[in-house]
Formats: C-alpha cells, sequence, structure tokens
C-alpha cells in the first residue's frame, strides 16, 4: 500500500501525459499552455508536460521528401541545394528541418503534419461531444468547453495554412519595424520569411541560432542577464498587443529562442491574435483602474464595455473585482495564488455571465504563457509593475481628451469619405 501511494503522483502525471499526447494536437496545446505554470499545475507535472514544446515524435524522411517532391516536384533539390532530414523540432501540428536555399540561405522549413487537418476536425468534433455530454452536469463547464472549441476553430484556419501564418509573421515583422528606435521593443525579433519557397503546407524562414526557452538548464547558464530579458518579453508583449492590436498568441517556451546576442527570437506564427482599438482602449482603462485600485471604476467599464449585463450591481461587481486586484497588483508573480484568482474570475463569470469572447481569451492565454516564462528567467518578476508605466504613457496618447477628439474627427472624416464614395 505504501508502495502504491509513493507511486501514485508519478502514474498521475504519465497518466495526464498520455492522455493529452494521444487525444490530438488541440489537447496537446493545452498541455503546452500548462507546462509554463508550475506554480499551477507543479513542477513535477511542469516537467512533464514541456515534452510537448518541441519533442514531439517526428514523422519519416520518407514522408518530407514526399511532401517537396508534391510542392516542387522531383527536382526539389534544386530549391534546397542542402536539406537535413532530421527534424530539428517537431509539435502537434507541424515538424521543422534545417536545409540550405539555392540563393545560399540557411532557413527552417516548416511542413504540416500529414492528415494534420482531419485529425484537428476530429479534436474539434471530440471536444463539441465531451462539452455536450458535460451539459447537464455542469452548464459553466459545458459552456467553457464550448468556447474554447471556437477559439480552436478559429485559430485551425491560420495554423493549418502555411502561407497565413507567413503572412502573420511579416505583417507582425513589418509593424514592429515600423516602431523601429522606440526602446519598448528592445530585444525582441521576428525572423525573415521567404515566400518564394513557402507553399501553403510548407513554410520557409531564416534559421534561428539561439537555445530554446524549453532547454531551462542552459537559459539559465547563459552570460546574459535574465531579468532584462524577462523585462524585454512583457514589454514585447504589451507593445504588440496595444500598438497596433496584433499579437503573437503562442509563445510557449518551445517557440522562443534566445539569440546570440541575448534578443528573444520568436517562431510559430499559427496563432495570432487580433484586438481592435476601442477593446484596447476598454482593457487599458480597466488595467489602470486595477493598478490605482480603483475598483469601482473598472466594474463600471466592465459594465459600459459590455462584458457583463447592463442591469449588473456596479457596487457588488466592485467587491469581486477587488477581491481579483487584491490577489494580483503589487505583488510577485510566484506569490500570486492562480487558484485563488482563478476561482474569483470563475465565481463572478458564474454570477455576471460575462461575455466570452475569443480575442480576449487570447489576450488572457497569451499573458499566461508570458508570464511563465517570465517567471522562469526572473522569478521575483512582476508584470503588473512593468506594465504600470508602459500602460500609462501608451493611455496618454491613446485615452486622453485630446486622444478621443483626435479619434473623433478620424472616424467623422472616414463616414464622410466612405459617403461620397457612394454617391458617386
Amino acid at each position: 500500500m505504501l508502495f502504491f501511494l509513493l507511486l501514485y503522483p508519478i502514474l498521475k502525471r504519465r497518466a495526464i501525459y498520455l492522455f493529452l499526447k494521444f487525444a490530438g494536437p488541440s489537447f496537446i496545446k493545452l498541455g503546452q499552455a500548462l507546462s509554463t505554470r508550475p506554480d499551477l499545475v507543479g513542477q513535477d507535472m511542469a516537467e512533464a508536460l514541456s515534452h510537448f514544446q518541441d519533442r514531439l515524435t517526428p514523422f519519416s524522411a520518407k514522408k518530407i521528401k514526399k511532401i517537396l517532391e508534391k510542392e516542387f516536384g522531383k527536382n526539389f533539390h534544386e530549391k534546397f541545394i542542402a536539406f537535413d532530414y532530421v527534424a530539428k523540432a517537431s509539435a502537434s501540428i507541424a515538424q521543422v528541418h534545417k536545409a540550405k536555399t539555392a540563393d545560399g540561405e540557411i532557413v527552417a522549413v516548416k511542413f504540416l503534419r500529414p492528415k494534420i487537418k482531419n485529425i484537428v476536425a476530429r479534436d474539434i468534433a471530440t471536444l463539441s461531444l465531451i462539452a455536450n455530454l458535460a451539459w447537464p452536469f455542469s452548464k459553466f463547464l459545458a459552456k467553457t468547453l464550448k468556447d474554447i472549441n471556437l477559439l480552436l476553430k478559429e485559430t485551425a484556419k491560420d495554423e493549418l495554412n502555411l502561407l497565413k501564418e507567413a503572412a502573420n509573421a511579416m505583417r507582425l515583422k513589418s509593424e514592429l519595424q515600423d516602431l523601429k528606435g522606440n526602446q519598448l521593443i528592445e530585444g525582441f525579433y521576428v525572423p525573415q520569411i521567404f515566400l518564394k519557397y513557402s507553399t501553403p503546407n510548407l513554410l520557409v524562414s531564416q534559421w534561428i541560432d539561439g537555445v530554446p526557452f524549453s532547454n531551462k538548464e542552459a537559459i539559465r547558464n547563459t552570460k546574459f542577464d535574465k531579468e532584462k530579458i524577462a523585462k524585454n518579453l512583457v514589454i514585447s508583449y504589451f507593445t504588440q498587443v496595444y500598438s497596433n492590436g496584433f499579437f503573437h498568441a503562442d509563445m510557449h517556451p518551445g517557440n522562443l529562442f534566445l539569440m546570440e546576442n541575448g534578443d528573444i527570437a520568436v517562431v510559430d506564427f499559427g496563432i495570432m491574435g487580433k484586438i481592435d482599438k476601442k477593446t484596447r482602449i476598454a482593457v487599458a482603462e480597466i488595467l489602470i483602474g486595477f493598478l490605482h485600485k480603483d475598483y469601482k471604476k473598472v466594474a463600471q467599464l466592465h459594465v459600459d464595455a459590455g462584458l457583463v449585463p447592463p442591469d449588473t450591481s456596479v457596487y457588488d461587481l466592485a467587491l469581486h473585482c477587488q477581491k481579483i486586484g487584491e490577489t494580483i497588483v503589487g505583488t510577485s508573480v510566484k506569490n500570486i495564488s492562480l487558484a485563488a484568482l482563478l476561482s474569483h474570475l470563475i465565481e463572478m463569470t458564474q454570477e455576471y455571465k460575462m461575455t466570452t469572447r475569443p480575442d480576449l481569451l487570447l489576450l488572457q492565454k497569451t499573458l499566461l504563457l508570458v508570464e511563465g516564462v517570465g517567471v522562469m528567467l526572473d522569478e521575483n518578476l512582476n508584470t503588473w509593475e512593468i506594465a504600470r508605466p508602459w500602460v500609462a504613457e501608451w493611455a496618454k496618447k491613446n485615452i486622453g481628451f485630446d486622444a478621443k477628439i483626435r479619434d473623433a474627427l478620424l472616424d467623422l472624416f472616414g463616414a464622410v469619405k466612405n459617403f461620397i464614395k457612394m454617391q458617386a
């Protein structure tokens, strides 16, 4: 009996790992997210789940050659004068190989897994069935599963077409380059995409020489300032979200590399978040309210933004917001009780029937990932303290009275312009 009790935690971890592994790639994505939060699932479980990040069993070199022949013909060697058929990374949706193009570029070649579209469709159908079965027992759980399923459907559209991923990467790189010279995006790099070699099933991008963040020991042993790297990662997230409302929404350790110059390189642009300006302003105002502990304002902002029903009691909602705020603000991430925080959020969601939106789900999921990687680098990381001056500066330009007048005039100008076009 004692022997069984000693083995039980190991067997439990193994069972969860195997369930997620064999349930399908969509469930593996869940494992990837949880692997970054040992404070939520425990250090041993996080270590077990970290194997999902880039070390899944690769498919064979024979299948790689078939894909290359299908995309480029028998003479695909004219496109790639050197090709390593041993996978450098293998994940739930795709795997990556190193190659050299006819132009002499050292590149990463990403291949979709064979029949992956059918497999993901099966996962979505399975999750839908589980949600329906859960409905009689917990309407809240069923709704949550349906929301996750909706998010999977939306993100699968981009993840399963590598030309869309190429477009995502090029857009993010372009938008961050437009901000070049801005200290807020220091230390964050998006690799170059080689579109002429890419197809819907194959993506060719700049090869990144660096240490993957999934190799925690190697990252810790690098000479760079870990606290600065963690800060750069957090600031890069807020810059992406608030500068253009377009952000990398899958920043787990397997997608992040520490380059030889100390910069963070990000790969895998299949899942991107998009937040319109109205929502960005609403979320920023709510965040500022939390930072200033103005919970009545936070509650009112939820009502004004339509995140809760219009007849919600602002006073009661403010009390719930205070519970959440006192857990987060001014506390190191390592000391946050995520169980208590999630409990408050669930209680608030159930009582006030908050509207679930896929864009906000991605926003929250990505911040969870960023915090997890940041704490790995700097155990005293406080995301909110880093965000405070950034959000305050952004707010001056986008939320102040002058900004609102400017936006109103631009909206009016756009409406008049569209009206003239319609009359022409």
